[in-house]
């Protein structure tokens, strides 16, 4: 039965015919020079067969072709009348770790599968691992159960030169309490109970007569007992492994009020919309509560939603198709935040322009720029999007206060945001900042031709399985778009396309967690065995480098 290959969305993969077995050649096959792919998906402990697992076969091409089987209760899958080439194979099952022929970790690339005209292989093993898990339960200050608790895995990171908490997987408590997160990668992970401040029922067994009733909250706790994540526990998740018993017990908080009023700008009356957000500073940019303040004197009042901690409230207003907002810090403490004021200033309309340069410049032009938010300040409104004319000019109305991101599109097959410009400031490093005195136009200019580098990386076996780094120098090092990577093919050859020109450090890696990018010391341990190179548009010389081993980035403590 012929497996035809395409790219497919995942929701069609069951439309893809599949064999639960590789046929046996026929003299009609071999005379096409047309081959097979079959083999077994077992448990990497037991060695017990696995069924219903889904095996993809994919082509190594630019647009890659796959094609979907799933194993029969022995295991076993095959896929037939296949053309010579090279082919990768990649499985997942419900309750296991995702797997690839030739690869033991998933920081490792998957082994290419070469096959040549006729080719029957039979000999393909894939052996996968029970997905790694971290569960517990969530027991109130009784010890009884608590459903609907979220916990969220947090894994360390960096944004924007900053050491962060950032949001991963996560898990709900069920009617028994208990909580499950499965699949996390390896590495080490912060566990929150996210409560969205729900309301808690606390008996009290006396109260002073004409007194108001106590009201608490749940707050959001990190394990193993503290509201602050600095002071949090890191569990280290290893590939594989079961780390049950991680229990919260979580208490209830005396509530705390936030109050205060918004503030428009003199002659803007009659706003259409006022209101007013809140985010834990833990949590970075999850805004969790909002509070509307359409009154005449546009007054908000937060009573039952805050515990003790550190927050950021923005504030937002249209009134006559502007927009306008605010941003102001809190401490909340025991006594609350009372006649709070939270100013607000307009948007502009910020007008600049998209040029291309390069090869066949001419060919393309951009149709849009967009922004989105640059820091942990959440925006509540439509898309800040500007259409760009045949000119290459366009605005964006309505742009608040604030620090945004840029993004243009499309850019050319090839090519690269060579700069940006708001004024004399380069926005394409630096996070651009809008004031309500904004007047400067944002200049973006795009380039046709990026970098492309190519290579080789020496090292035995492993080195057909690396990942190779190029990690930009300079004033770009801070800038994740920059970072490109590759995976080796069979003969350890590389290619890396798509690189913004300037200096760059090359590092080789038998494994690599593309997240380690964030972190601005991962590469510390590795300097010395980085390759430094300028690249320049097009195509650059050829690079020779050696593989930097797995077990030298485990004893470095700084593995990838």
């Amino acid at each position: 039965m012929l497996l035809a290959l395409f790219r497919v969305p995942a929701a069609l993969c069951c439309c893809l015919a599949l064999l639960a077995q590789a046929p046996s050649p026929t003299p009609a096959v071999v005379s096409t020079g047309l081959g097979a792919i079959s083999g077994l998906v077992v448990a990497r402990v037991s060695n017990a067969p696995l069924r219903r697992a889904v095996v993809t076969l994919s082509t190594l091409e630019a647009q890659p072709k796959d094609a979907v089987a799933w194993t029969d209760a022995n295991g076993h899958f095959g896929f037939s009348l296949l053309p010579a080439g090279p082919y990768e194979l990649h499985v997942t099952k419900n309750g296991y770790q995702p797997a690839a022929y030739g690869s033991d970790d998933p920081r490792r690339p998957a082994a290419a599968i070469r096959l040549t005209a006729g080719e029957m292989r039979n000999d393909v093993v894939v052996r996968m691992t029970v997905a790694t898990s971290v569960s517990g339960l969530v027991l109130d200050e009784s010890g009884d159960p608590l459903e609907g608790i979220q916990i969220i895995a947090l894994r360390q990171g960096w944004q924007r030169q900053k050491r962060r908490l950032l949001p991963g997987p996560s898990g709900t408590s069920d009617t028994s309490g208990r909580w499950r997160i499965a699949g996390l990668p390896p590495g080490r992970y912060v566990f929150l109970a996210s409560t969205r401040t729900r309301p808690v029922l606390k008996i009290n067994p006396e109260v002073s007569a004409g007194s108001p009733q106590p009201r608490y909250v749940y707050g959001p706790p990190y394990y193993p007992g503290t509201d602050r994540a600095d002071s949090a526990t890191l569990i280290t998740v290893e590939l594989g492994r079961e780390y049950p018993q991680t229990d919260f017990h979580l208490a209830p908080q005396p509530v705390t009020t936030v109050e205060g009023r918004i503030v428009l700008p003199a002659g803007v009356s009659s706003p259409d919309r006022v209101d007013v957000f809140a985010a834990r500073d833990d949590f970075g940019a999850l805004l969790d509560f909002g509070w509307g303040a359409g009154n005449p004197d546009h007054v908000f009042r937060f009573f039952d939603q805050f515990s003790q901690g550190s927050y950021t409230l923005v504030a937002q207003a249209e009134a006559q198709g502007k927009r306008y907002r605010g941003v102001q810090k809190i401490e909340a403490g025991p006594e609350g935040v009372r006649d709070l004021a939270i100013s607000v200033e307009p948007g502009i309309d910020l007008s600049g322009s998209v040029s291309i340069e390069g090869p066949d410049a001419t060919k393309f032009s951009a149709s849009s720029v967009n922004l989105v938010p640059g820091d942990d300040v959440r925006w509540n409104g439509p898309q800040l999007r500007g259409a760009a004319g045949k000119d290459g000019r366009f605005t964006i109305a309505g742009v608040p206060p604030g620090v945004w991101d840029i993004n243009v599109s499309p850019v050319p097959p090839g090519g690269y945001i060579k700069s940006m410009y708001l004024g004399d400031q380069d926005v394409l490093t630096e996070g651009m900042v809008i004031r309500s005195s904004t007047a400067a136009p944002l200049k973006i200019v795009v380039g046709t031709q990026a970098a492309s580098l190519s290579g080789e990386v020496t090292g035995g076996d492993q080195a057909a399985r690396a990942t190779v780094l190029a990690a930009p120098g300079g004033k770009f090092s801070h800038v994740l778009s920059f970072y490109r990577s590759a995976a080796t093919d069979g003969e350890g050859h590389f290619q890396i396309k798509g690189l913004t020109p300037g200096n760059y450090k090359l590092f080789a890696f038998e494994e690599f967690d593309p997240q380690s990018i964030q972190d601005p010391e991962f590469l510390r341990p590795f300097e010395q065995a980085g390759i430094p190179v300028t690249l320049r548009e097009g195509t650059n010389p050829l690079q020779k480098l050696s593989l930097i081993p797995a077990a030298n980035a485990a004893r470095s403590g700084a593995r990838p």
